[in-house]
């Protein structure tokens, strides 16, 4: 659990690093070759970092209800925590992961001559915007299911 908790923090530290690279070699150009690849590389980043963050989530909430269904002493509300969690966090999760993949096709349209430059400046914010209300989600998220995850074991060692 924490091994993957640490790698999402990571790999979404490092695509946030990605996105203002776009940004400013969007602008300065300072990438050497086609700068679409540095698009597609970020792509890959950003993607496993928010597939990992959801895909932790689920691999939790699978997690508290086996534990559940093992431990029937244990207050079955734990699980309907985490799933509330689940909703407050997928929703902006997705919507950013929605925004970036618009922006990178967007970004190589422009590059090709097919579309409006404002067109990427208009999803560039929308997805920075997306990306810090993400982290923030995320990160609280993480310390939500944490502590339930910590109050659910200890509850268990109580009932013991």
């Amino acid at each position: 659990m924490w091994f993957f908790m640490i790698l999402a923090y990571i790999l979404v530290f490092v695509s946030g690093l990605g996105l203002a690279l776009i940004g400013f070699n969007h602008y300065l150009h300072f990438w050497p070759q086609n700068h679409i690849t540095l698009d597609l590389l970020v792509s890959i980043i950003f993607i496993a970092a928010q597939t990992l963050v959801m895909f932790f989530f689920v691999g939790t909430g699978v997690n508290v209800r086996e534990y559940l269904e093992l431990h029937t002493e244990v207050n079955k509300e734990f699980y309907k925590q985490i799933f509330s969690i689940k909703r407050k966090l997928y929703p902006p999760t997705m919507m950013v992961t929605i925004l970036f993949m618009a922006m990178v096709i967007v970004d190589g349209a422009f590059f090709i001559g097919k579309v409006s430059e404002w067109w990427f400046h208009i999803l560039y914010i929308l997805t920075l915007y997306y990306y810090c209300k993400a982290s923030l989600v995320q990160h609280t998220s993480f310390k939500e299911s944490t502590e339930i995850v910590l109050a659910m074991t200890r509850a268990e060692q109580n009932e013991s």
